[in-house]
C-alpha cells in the first residue's frame, strides 16, 4: 500500500497578523503575474532592460496585483470558507475584517500605482490599474457570479502582465506587445 504525504494548508489561527495580510496577496499567483511581466520587459528591448525601470516596475506591478488578490478575498470570503483549498484564508475564517482587508488593498494599490506613475511611466500605471479593475471588479464581482464564461471574458486581465512589462520598458504598447497576450 502506498502512502502519500501532503502538507496541510496553513490555517489562519497559526499565522501572525503580518502573515495573514501577506496571505491575502495570494503570493504564488502574484509571483506568476510578476514573472510574466518580467518576460514582457525582457522581450521589449534588445539586450538587457534598464534596471532603473525593471525594479520599480516589478515592485509596482507586484503591489497592484497583490491589491487585486486581497480585494478578491473580501468578495469571495463566503465561497472560500466552503472550499478546503481556500478555507484557511484570513477573510474566510473571519480573522481579518472587510475594512482591514479593503484598506490593505487600497494602500497596496495606491503605493503600486504611485511607483509606476512616478518611477516608470503613466501608461504602465493606467494599464496596471485597468488590470486591477478587470480582475477585482469585472471578473470577481460581475462575471464570476453571473456566467460560466467568466474565465473566457475575464481572461483579458490575466493576459495583461507581459503587456505591462513591455509598456514599462518601452513606454508604449505596439502590436508586438499585444502579441504577448
Amino acid at each position: 500500500m502506498s502512502e502519500t504525504l501532503s502538507t496541510p494548508a496553513p490555517t489562519a489561527a497559526r499565522l501572525s497578523p503580518v502573515r495573514q495580510f501577506y496571505a491575502l496577496t495570494k503570493p504564488r499567483v502574484v509571483q506568476l503575474i510578476v514573472f510574466c511581466a518580467v518576460i514582457g520587459m525582457l522581450l521589449a528591448v534588445p539586450g538587457v532592460p534598464d534596471w532603473r525601470l525593471v525594479l520599480p516596475a516589478t515592485a509596482g506591478i507586484w503591489l497592484v496585483a497583490a491589491a487585486a488578490a486581497a480585494f478578491n478575498c473580501v468578495v469571495e470570503q463566503h465561497i472560500d470558507a466552503k472550499m478546503a483549498r481556500t478555507a484557511w484564508r484570513p477573510t474566510a475564517r473571519g480573522e481579518l475584517t472587510n475594512t482591514q482587508t479593503l484598506l490593505f488593498s487600497a494602500v497596496l494599490c495606491a503605493a503600486g500605482s504611485a511607483l509606476l506613475y512616478w518611477l516608470v511611466n503613466p501608461l504602465t500605471m493606467w494599464l496596471t490599474f485597468a488590470t486591477f479593475v478587470g480582475y477585482a471588479v469585472i471578473y470577481t464581482v460581475v462575471l464570476k457570479p453571473m456566467t460560466p464564461q467568466n474565465i473566457v471574458i475575464g481572461g483579458a486581465s490575466g493576459a495583461m502582465p507581459p503587456v505591462l512589462g513591455w509598456a514599462a520598458i518601452r513606454g508604449e504598447v505596439g502590436p508586438e506587445a499585444l502579441m504577448l497576450c
